[in-house]
């Protein structure tokens, strides 16, 4: 009697932990969390965001207000010091405006359309799970809501590139950080209020350009192959012939400025783009950077400088005058800038 009474003390003593074992949720697979977080969410929301850029243990942070519907239409308000917008993007779906207020400046073009470029969707998704490896885990919610954290490492070292909070419902990227090749946190997104509408009013993505604002048509990019943009820029386009492991030739486009036309190539290893603006040597690139100041880079003098995008590496060369930016470590940069030919 008693080794009955002790075998069913046991066996309800280890209840609890079988019940908890088979409650326990099965994680999906974190590609497949990651291509749903590409597709346009199935509702229309709204929201409040904080956008944080560090430099070192200094962060420099952003209010920023989000109102997303179908038909690509979208609003999103960068809050002022006064909590007035000091910029704004709006599109009905077939025009976006971008205004700042401290300028009085409008720009109006077509939507970007992230589809239109030489690597594809597909061939995009290719190359980042060639390089890195994602990991997947549950999360505590995100402005009210259940949240899968999804973390990419690169393939070389392991180094932890990207942490993502998915929305577990609809997709939507809730959270996200970017670090830099030393480790250090370089930007974080977080919605920190988000609700989900079955339908949005037109009101909000109908733009009233305001009294005397200059307004500023722009040109979308064209992306093209090297020979159209030589004819089209009339500059004998300059390619690196190194680039740092897992990076590709996403696309190239010819960009007006002052009158004159500039080369933009973007190269990507699925996650990181480093940009290479090539331009004739009287036109000015103002690149908002922090801290330049000129060097040695070993190829001839350069100026380098910090932006949120990452490093940016200046210099002229064979009478052009070239600009670099992305995520990278000064050597890296340094390489690229010299192996343009």
């Amino acid at each position: 009697m008693a080794s009955r009474l002790l075998a069913l003390l046991l066996l309800l003593s280890c209840a609890p932990f079988a019940a908890a074992k088979r409650r326990a949720p099965k994680l999906p697979d974190a590609w497949d969390v990651l291509r749903e977080s590409l597709e346009p969410v199935d509702a229309s929301y709204q929201g409040e965001v904080l956008v944080d850029v560090y430099k070192g243990q200094l962060a420099t942070t952003r209010e920023m207000s989000v109102r997303v519907a179908d038909g690509g239409r979208y609003r999103r308000e960068i809050l002022g010091e006064d909590g007035r917008p000091s910029q704004l993007i709006v599109s009905d779906g077939k025009t976006e405006w971008i205004y700042d207020r401290a300028r009085n400046k409008v720009w109006e073009g077509e939507p970007a359309d992230p589809y239109y470029k030489r690597l594809g969707p597909d061939d995009e998704f290719d190359l980042l799970s060639e390089n890195y490896d994602a990991l997947v885990s549950s999360s505590t919610p995100v402005a009210g809501h259940a949240a899968w954290l999804v973390e990419l490492r690169s393939k070389e070292g392991g180094r932890l590139e990207r942490r993502l909070w998915i929305d577990k419902r609809k997709g939507l990227v809730l959270q996200s950080q970017m670090f830099l090749p030393d480790g250090q946190l370089a930007t974080e997104m977080k919605f920190t209020k988000l609700e989900y509408r079955k339908s949005s009013a037109k009101t909000p993505f109908m733009f009233k350009i305001p009294p005397g604002a200059k307004i500023v048509k722009r040109t979308e990019p064209d992306f093209m192959a090297l020979d159209e943009a030589k004819s089209a820029a009339g500059l004998e386009p300059k390619t690196p012939a190194w680039l740092p492991s897992g990076y590709v030739f996403e696309s190239l486009d010819v960009l007006p400025r002052g009158g004159r036309k500039i080369l933009h190539f973007r190269f990507s290893d699925g996650v990181n783009v480093l940009s290479l603006f090539q331009c004739p040597p009287h036109v000015t690139l103002d690149f908002g950077g922090e801290n330049a100041k000129q060097i040695d880079a070993g190829f001839g003098r350069a100026t380098t400088a910090w932006t949120p995008e990452g490093r940016v590496l200046g210099w002229s060369k064979a009478g052009s005058k070239f600009l670099l930016v992305g995520p990278l470590s000064p050597e890296q940069l340094a390489r690229v800038a010299e192996s343009v030919r």
